[in-house]
């Protein structure tokens, strides 16, 4: 009993926090190192303080009983986590005009502005961490039968919750998040600690007699080593910073921007106004939509490429670009030609959480937000649940557009992420329009490639052809410089895309990682 109950609140711990704290702080404060500091520093400080207090307990009533009461309360605070946080964070839960969930400031940054995250993930986390804390230091009193022993109890002890706490970790990543919702694995992770209580008060009821239940733990932990490829580029800048391993690289005449392994902007050295990477100008098919746009969100920065052009090509419009890493901007300023001036503005933040702030309205949304690795590019979950789309909508003029750069599949195998998104952005748009780049010259779409999707606010109902005649007349009398922006319009894709058998994506449920294994 006592290994089981130290290899299972070992578990609980990191469960909550890799699904507690970066599922329910993310949308609200943004995924990046700040959020993950608070959470870790929390879940320590409050282990701490529970290694401590459970001490003192132990020694004044060294039976399961107390333990049990531990527990019980362990498990109540875990099953309150949920419902404070939809107390505490209302956002897009007050309905505004038309229907649509107005965005409602969040208390905590209200109240301690950056330190905001620490402050929710100590109100969330901090007594059910400390009640967890409390166990290990219980169960060695429990289990130590004598000095001689006390220091192999205590280590055993130790091992075995750690051993849970790195079962929980990847069980809770690999597993419990790709199947369950953050709330329903809270509950999961309520009803566990119970049960671990039960079986301290069954072991109380009992006689004296302690069950040391034997547990056996099969264990497979490969570590691959991954070996970067090696290249025929020229690296000249090379930094990790909070977010990204930022790299940029010279190949010929062409300097590209790389987030680990996944590129993220290019221009050629030669011809800044080229786009090196097509989907830059695809973008522009949004003009099609909201020829008067005054006004325009970018929601991720990378080389500023599409951000330039924008600027250079409607003398008209305003640019801000919401760019959660600052170093992206230092990198786009030092070695992709980026400047900030009346009409361009950059603000360092997460994209959600200026969405939430800003009281701008843009006729023109652009996401264009990845994180890269070393396999591939991530999508950040928190941009494309449907709670960032109502969000989104809200910011939106009357007759605005959402524009979002999605790399994915349309067709043949593992379409899941992609049309998971798609499907979440036709609950909230009434009309969801997708553009694969590229796709009438090479129609096979069982690849990753962009896809320009656009989003509208009010029905347009656009066909192919009036797309085509509008890119036309706008080419033609200069309202557009992109000159293929006809060819581009005629990519829109058609065919009946399937979305019975995937999710909409919610801020409780949305797991990107695994829907498109």
């Amino acid at each position: 009993m006592i290994w089981f109950i130290a290899f299972l609140c070992g578990a609980i711990v990191m469960v909550l926090e890799v699904a507690g704290g970066a599922r329910l702080l993310a949308p609200h404060f943004g995924s990046g190192a700040i959020t993950w500091a608070s959470v870790i520093s929390v879940f320590l400080a409050g282990l701490s303080a529970g290694y401590f207090i459970g001490g003192a307990i132990a020694d004044k009533f060294p039976t399961p009983k107390g333990l049990g009461v531990l527990l019980t309360l362990a498990a109540i605070s875990i099953g309150l986590i949920s419902p404070m946080t939809q107390l505490l964070f209302p956002e897009e839960t007050v309905i505004g005009v038309g229907g649509i969930p107005m965005p409602v400031e969040n208390i905590f940054e209200r109240v301690a502005g950056r330190y905001g995250v620490l402050l929710a993930a100590t109100v969330l986390f901090s007594l059910p961490s400390i009640l967890l804390g409390t166990v290990s230091p219980y169960l060695i009193r429990l289990a130590s039968k004598g000095v001689e022993t006390a220091g192999r109890t205590a280590g055993s002890i130790y091992a075995v919750s750690t051993i849970g706490s790195i079962v929980g970790t990847l069980g809770c990543a690999f597993f419990l998040l790709p199947n369950w919702g953050v709330s329903t694995v809270l509950m999961q992770m309520t009803g566990a600690t119970f049960l671990a209580a039960i079986l301290c008060f069954i072991a109380g009821a009992s006689s004296k007699r302690r069950q040391s239940g034997k547990v056996h733990l099969g264990w497979l932990l490969t570590f691959a080593l991954l070996v970067s490829s090696l290249s025929v580029a020229q690296v000249i800048y090379r930094r990790d910073s909070l977010y990204h391993r930022i790299i940029v690289e010279d190949v010929g005449n062409v300097r590209y921007l790389r987030f680990d392994a996944s590129y993220q902007s290019a221009m050629d050295l030669k011809d800044p106004d080229r786009a090196v990477f097509a989907y830059t100008d695809y973008l522009h098919l949004c003009m099609l939509f909201k020829p008067d746009a005054k006004k325009v969100l970018f929601i991720g920065l990378g080389g500023a490429t599409a951000q330039k052009k924008f600027h250079k090509d409607y003398p008209q419009m305003v640019i801000h670009t919401a760019e959660i890493d600052p170093a992206v901007k230092e990198v786009a300023e030092k070695f992709f030609n980026f400047r900030e001036d009346e009409r361009m503005k950059v603000f360092i933040e997460d994209g959600r959480v200026y969405l939430r702030k800003t009281k701008e309205r843009y006729d023109i949304i652009i996401l264009d937000a990845y994180f890269g690795s070393r396999y591939e590019v991530t999508l950040p979950f928190h941009l494309v649940t449907r709670e960032f789309w109502w969000l989104a909508q809200f910011r939106l003029a009357d007759d605005g557009v959402v524009v979002f750069n999605l790399v994915g599949r349309l067709e043949g195998f593992r379409t899941e992420v992609t049309r998971s998104i798609l499907k979440t952005m036709k609950a909230v748009f009434p009309e969801v329009y997708i553009f694969p780049v590229d796709y009438r010259k090479m129609p096979w779409l069982y690849d990753r490639r962009n896809l320009i999707v656009i989003a509208t606010k009010k029905p347009m109902k656009l066909s192919a052809q009036e797309l085509v005649k509008r890119a036309e007349e706008m080419v033609k009398a200069g309202r557009i410089k992109v000159q293929q922006l006809p060819e581009y319009a005629a990519d829109l894709y058609l065919k009946p895309i399937p979305f019975r058998d995937v999710p909409i994506l919610t801020d409780d449920y949305a797991p990107v990682e695994f829907l498109n294994p």
